[in-house]
């Protein structure tokens, strides 16, 4: 007996999603061929297990946020009527500070984010103090305590909670045109097809999820995704009066910290651990593009960026902030100092980034291809 292919799967894996969250329409079809190189990718791999069932969970996830966005659009069509003005957005290679510098920026009450437990499956956000009654809010919740269990060390070092703010990742998965996939499966094939996909519907379909989600809240966005970097024409296409921030710290560091990330991960989910070498190898090519094509953006429009390095948001987070600011024309109130100025103290960490990783020589050959970007910012 043969066993089925996940390209045999298509419509099955669309069925089985739209059973399990009770609707049916999942919207236009330009997401079928991110999709079909995402199973034909699979099938390459040979990919089973462990493995298989993320990658099981990661599509039937990303069905259920395309179909509840598309209910909700449904529900509240006056979405259409709203705005995105300037978002500030964070971006950068992972482990290069982004999620500290989101967290620090989100104190300040004049933004909005989108929540953890809403990335998941995006609703207009109800008022706060309704969260802890919510199914989906719930659910989050559960997960969050599943994953705990089963990797705390990679929680501890990049755990977000369900009412923290999160990036962008995983709305974008919706479109199967994103890093989402490849991150977790390291995949050579869809990587190969994304290296020349046009993300821009992709970021289209984000703004709408974020007219959605933001539909009673006038506060400007804050937003983060280090993906952004590979994504910076789509971004700016879409959003072309965005206030971007990109974060740097040397590419030996932040490529090897990322590849343990994913291995604490990943591994438990996989029931191994990942290859380590191939791992290495998919994050210096993917992220080399992506600094290669920012720094081109940046070439374009320099008044669009402010470059922040890793350390000084460690060393000195409100001036990195003073900085932002001064840039992007923000005012910064005292009441936001303070609570910048207290999470910045709870969250200290005496050397360091928060795990220990296997280092890589900043001489060894995947860091060749980072050489403009080093010199570029002093790294």
């Amino acid at each position: 007996m043969m066993t089925q292919t996940w390209q045999s799967r298509f419509d099955a894996l669309h069925q089985r999603a739209a059973e399990q969250a009770g609707l049916h329409d999942f919207g236009d079809t330009g997401y079928h061929k991110g999709l079909r190189v995402l199973l034909e990718s699979l099938d390459e791999e040979g990919v089973k297990g462990g493995k298989a069932a993320v990658a099981e969970s990661a599509i039937l996830a990303a069905f259920a946020a395309r179909l509840q966005a598309e209910a909700q659009w449904k529900a509240h069509p006056e979405y259409r009527t709203r705005e995105i003005p300037a978002p500030l957005i964070v971006i950068g290679v992972p482990r290069t500070g982004t999620t500290a510098l989101h967290n620090l920026l989100s104190q300040d009450a004049q933004f909005q984010g989108i929540e953890r437990w809403i990335c998941d499956a995006p609703l207009v956000r109800p008022a706060r103090e309704s969260w802890e009654s919510h199914p989906q809010y719930k659910a989050s919740v559960a997960l969050y305590e599943q994953f705990m269990a089963v990797a705390p060390q990679a929680m501890v070092a990049h755990g977000v909670k369900p009412d923290d703010v999160d990036e962008c990742l995983l709305p974008m998965a919706q479109s199967f045109c994103s890093n989402n996939f490849p991150s977790q499966l390291d995949l050579a094939g869809y990587d190969n097809w994304l290296m020349t996909a046009d993300e821009t519907p992709s970021y289209s379909r984000y703004k709408d999820v974020l007219r959605l989600v933001g539909l009673h809240d006038d506060r400007r966005w804050l937003l983060k995704n280090p993906s952004h970097v590979f994504g910076i024409d789509a971004l700016l296409a879409v959003f072309p009066d965005a206030c971007i921030v990109q974060t740097h710290r040397h590419p030996a560091d932040s490529i090897a910290s990322v590849t343990s990330l994913l291995d604490n991960f990943m591994s438990p989910l996989f029931g191994e651990p990942i290859d380590r070498q191939r791992r290495l190898k998919r994050e210096a090519d993917f992220w080399s593009e992506g600094v290669r094509r920012t720094m081109a953006a940046q070439d374009r429009a320099p008044d669009r960026f402010v470059n922040v390095l890793q350390k000084d948001i460690r060393v000195d987070p409100l001036g990195v902030v003073r900085k932002i600011y001064a840039q992007f024309g923000l005012a910064l109130s005292a009441e936001a100092e303070a609570a910048m100025r207290a999470w910045a103290e709870r969250n200290a960490q005496a050397g360091g980034e928060g795990h220990s990783y296997e280092k890589i020589g900043r001489d060894d050959p995947l860091i060749d291809p980072f050489a403009p970007y080093i010199e570029r910012y002093g790294l």
